[in-house]
């Protein structure tokens, strides 16, 4: 079916659009052809395959779906993939190198930025003309969602190039609900900021007496992931921006100018100050592998983290290390009027997986590309890339809703390269839509029952997608460079007593940080936000 073909390291480093290697079917250039593409609801062409760079990783992946497979059958279109590099960042690097060099295959994972610059430039096809005649679903869809279209199209109407969907999800805290029972806490009790650090109290009380390596709270990466919960996120809106929302609507995400902002830090201070919270998260030396081990090891008892940490712990040695071992995952934290205190979430179209086609291609390549994508636009698309086959990997039931039959941890342990149904739609095969219920479904009880809990409309903030101009992103990228570690350590230097938390030195913090450049980047954010939904 699908040929794999090793990736030539390109050494050329110049990132210019210059001579584009003829395109066809085959990754040598040549002009591939042969019988209509069958099974489809698309029209014309006739190239019955294409080539295209991506990330290698995402090709292994792509390689073990079972419903990649039925795709291609079903449309008669073969995709032979040439690998790039392991990592997402050299896989840009490479396409600016291949763009430079001419080895560019038909189609390309790339950033959006990439596609609109070199397009412009001409090395990328700009697609908005065929759309109509090999891809009138995928057009269908553009046209439904203005979000997209902005997205997608640059200032002069040209879309040269296309992204997915991405599931929308949040953080969740995940708790031992064997620990919180035997000291004695309800975790159903645990709704505010106040009742989950009294929790944290109770448990340090209990498991910390006798253990000077006992945490409750602890974590990987940057500590600094609880504003949402203080009202203190970053956003951009009709009113304008508070804090970095570029690049960090979801992770990390906080706005100093808040109201809620100095409580934030204030907690978080009580936290460390008390034993509370893992000294080395605060401090950025808690890697992943030492957050796990205290997690699995009974030497921390609560996170705050990716969706699906939780069954990660109980698949990875939790019940193994104590047979008591059981992972749960509270409700979103309210605020003292019972409100939800609304969370930060993933957005649904992202600039890092976009596919974009060689501008050196013949129209019946740029066909069998825009028909291959088209078919993941119908409803028979849909329904394979987000449920699989009928009587394989779902059934429907008499109510017309729609359940699994393949096992999600069956399936997702298999060995690398064995053949599986997978519908883990946050990452890159290929442009569809996500049925978010089913991103949420394929999962074990203990994800899914959570996911559908807490990742409702009425818990998640507002996090727009919003279109930067490429001298728009240039000009975050520099300032945030320099802002945001700046933020990162100041906040630090506040929770762990570096610098003594009062009203004066927040001022005077957040002045330096306006004086570095924060408010100029909160004006740009703003000023894009305008363009954006104009």
């Amino acid at each position: 079916m699908r040929k794999r073909r090793a990736a030539a390291l390109i050494l050329a480093a110049v990132m210019t659009a210059g001579s584009i290697a003829g395109c066809g079917g085959n990754a040598d250039g040549g002009t591939s052809g042969g019988d209509s593409a069958g099974g489809t609801e698309t029209a014309g062409g006739s190239a019955d395959s294409y080539t295209m760079f991506m990330r290698s990783q995402y090709h292994d992946w792509i390689e073990e779906l079972n419903w990649y497979d039925v795709a291609e059958e079903k449309t008669g279109i073969t995709v032979e993939y040439v690998d790039g590099p392991e990592e997402i960042a050299d896989t840009y690097t490479e396409v600016d190198q291949r763009i430079a060099s001419g080895t560019l295959p038909d189609a390309t994972m790339c950033k959006l930025s990439q596609a609109k610059v070199y397009g412009s430039q001409g090395a990328f096809v700009d697609l908005a003309p065929y759309l109509e005649k090999y891809a009138p679903n995928y057009l269908a869809y553009i046209e439904a969602n203005p979000d997209y279209a902005a997205y997608v199209t640059d200032e002069n109407g040209a879309i040269y190039g296309l992204v997915k969907e991405s599931p929308i999800f949040a953080d969740l805290i995940g708790y031992r609900a064997d620990q919180f029972a035997e000291a004695g806490i309800d975790a159903a009790a645990v709704k505010t900021v106040d009742d989950f650090t009294e929790a944290l109290r109770s448990l340090k009380a209990y498991y910390g007496k006798d253990n000077p390596n006992y945490y409750p709270l602890s974590g990987r990466e940057s500590a600094l992931r609880f504003a949402a919960w203080f009202g203190a996120a970053s956003y951009v809106d009709e009113n304008g921006s508070g804090g970095i929302y570029y690049r960090y609507e979801k992770d990390n995400s906080f706005n100093i100018k808040a109201e809620g902002a100095y409580k934030w830090i204030e907690t978080m201070k009580t936290w460390y100050d008390e034993g509370l919270i893992n000294p080395s998260w605060v401090e950025g030396t808690n890697g992943e592998g030492d957050w796990e081990s205290q997690m699995l090891e009974g030497n921390a008892s609560v996170f705050y983290d990716y969706y699906n940490r939780a069954e990660w712990f109980m698949s990875n040695g939790g019940p193994e290390s104590d047979p008591d071992y059981d992972m749960q995952v509270l409700d979103f934290l309210q605020d003292e009027n019972g409100n939800v205190m609304k969370v930060t979430h993933s957005l649904l179209y992202g600039s890092d997986c976009c596919i974009a086609v060689n501008a050196a291609c013949d129209e019946e390549t740029i066909a069998a590309v825009l028909k291959f994508l088209d078919f993941f636009y119908t409803e028979e698309g849909m329904t394979l890339a987000n449920w699989g086959v009928e009587g394989e990997s779902f059934a429907t039931a008499e109510d017309g809703s729609r359940q699994y039959t393949a096992d999600y941890t069956t399936e997702e342990s298999k060995a690398a390269g064995e053949k599986r149904w997978s519908f883990l739609s946050d990452r890159l095969t290929v442009c569809k839509p996500v049925d978010q219920e089913a991103f949420y479904s394929w999962n074990t009880d203990l994800i899914a029952e959570a996911a559908n809990r807490c990742f409702v409309d009425e818990n998640f903030l507002d996090r727009p997608v919003i279109v930067y101009t490429t001298e728009q992103e240039e000009q975050l990228s520099n300032l945030i460079a320099a802002v945001y570690e700046s933020e990162c350590s100041g906040l630090t230097n506040f929770i762990v007593g570096n610098t003594e938390l009062n009203e004066e030195n927040w001022n005077a913090f957040v002045e330096e940080m306006d004086a570095l450049g924060l408010s100029q980047i909160e004006e740009i954010q703003a000023e894009a936000y305008r363009n954006t939904f104009q």
